[in-house]
């Protein structure tokens, strides 16, 4: 019988995870042995309760019983496991089977290799992006290669930065040399508008970087953006059509992860990814390429189970099917917020121009109180 008594070290192959599929299949060849290595790992800081963190002294199991909450909790408690019905050793192989190419796993393979149903299947991988999902990761930071790419289905008719019905999605690169590149975030935006630029930049670059991009309209007024918000960065910008050299040798980092990307999603999943589950598949896009210099893909097979462990709120069937809401009612704040600013600059520059043509005609421009608000304004 296999038992494990993990820390949270420095993670070690053939201790914290396999080194290899053989020693997998050894492993995790009976549900025993899966539930003693997620309890181990679930528990590698303590065992504690999940709700309350209430510390228990009694070693106990396969449940705990929280004097505070008054509550049983198990090892899947408070966990994305909580409450599953499938085997966690299944829960294991397609953990494993997910990380250990670059290319990764579709549900359609997940259903032939563990037998499941493509539901579940599905289902399986979706909870397993969730935990992919850092959530509040280090920001990028030194020089930064940022554009935004279109992923989608072919729309006749919507080139270059035109929409259509494709997803614009937001890529930076930390440039490392003229060659190799650091880590890199990736975010659908609602639209290219410099609003969504600057929220974009606000949570996954640090302040202080260089932005090294190209002279799209959206980046400036984004900077100046962030510049009210008290983020300053160094633009460093690329006027292309002055140039005879090419989008992708000027700034190759960046279309480099986003022809990978799109090849990812024709190749892997057969470009059927929605709309509203594209945030999650950049999370797993992201999650393994940041680790694609690891030496044992077993590495990234722990990494994941731990994510899968870590407390954090369960993904259900309602949970995803929620997601085109939350998306939607995302996106129209974000409209909103897009309209009220352009009706704001566009009623600056009205009162620009009734006060030059005032000046022109010798008239004298009167303050007056806008409605709504106590400061003074002028009038022409």
């Amino acid at each position: 019988m296999l038992t494990w008594e993990l820390d949270a070290g420095q993670p070690r192959a053939g201790r914290h995870y396999p080194r290899d599929l053989a020693e997998f299949n050894r492993w995790f060849g009976t549900e025993a042995n899966a539930i003693r290595y997620l309890t181990a790992v679930r528990f590698r800081h303590g065992i504690a309760c999940s709700r309350c963190g209430a510390a228990m002294t009694l070693p106990g199991g396969p449940r705990w019983w929280c004097g505070s909450c008054r509550r049983w909790f198990t090892a899947t408690t408070g966990t994305l496991l909580e409450r599953t019905k499938v085997p966690l050793a299944t829960w294991l192989v397609v953990a494993w089977q997910l990380v250990q190419t670059k290319i990764g796993v579709s549900a359609l393979s997940i259903q032939r290799i563990t037998g499941v149903n493509y539901a579940t299947a599905w289902l399986l991988l979706q909870k397993m992006r969730a935990a992919m999902d850092q959530g509040e990761r280090e920001k990028l930071s030194g020089e930064i290669e940022f554009d935004e790419t279109y992923v989608g289905g072919v729309d006749p008719g919507a080139g270059g930065r035109s929409r259509g019905k494709k997803s614009p999605v937001a890529v930076a690169c930390e440039v490392v040399s003229p060659t190799a590149m650091g880590r890199i975030r990736l975010a659908r935006l609602p639209d290219a508008s410099s609003l969504a630029v600057a929220d974009f930049l606000e949570h996954n670059v640090e302040p202080g970087s260089v932005l090294i991009s190209d002279d799209w309209p959206s980046y400036g007024p984004a900077l100046a953006e962030l510049d009210a918000r008290g983020l300053h960065y160094e633009a460093r910008t690329t006027n292309l059509s002055k140039t005879e050299a090419k989008a992708h040798v000027v700034h190759p980092h960046v279309h480099r992860v986003a022809s990978l990307l799109k090849r990812w999603l024709l190749g892997t999943h057969q470009g059927a990814v929605a709309d509203q589950h594209l945030d999650a598949y950049l999370d797993e896009f992201v999650f393994r390429y940041n680790r694609r210099h690891a030496r044992n893909r077993g590495l990234l097979f722990w990494r994941l189970v731990c994510s899968l462990t870590d407390t954090r709120a369960p993904v259900g069937d309602r949970d995803l099917r929620q997601r085109r809401t939350d998306q939607q009612s995302a996106d129209h704040a974000h409209a909103t917020r897009v309209r009220e600013r352009h009706n704001a600059l566009e009623a600056k520059r009205q009162r620009e121009r009734r006060r030059s043509a005032a000046e022109e005609e010798g008239r004298t421009v009167r303050p007056y109180r806008r409605k709504g608000s106590g400061g003074p304004q002028s009038s022409a």
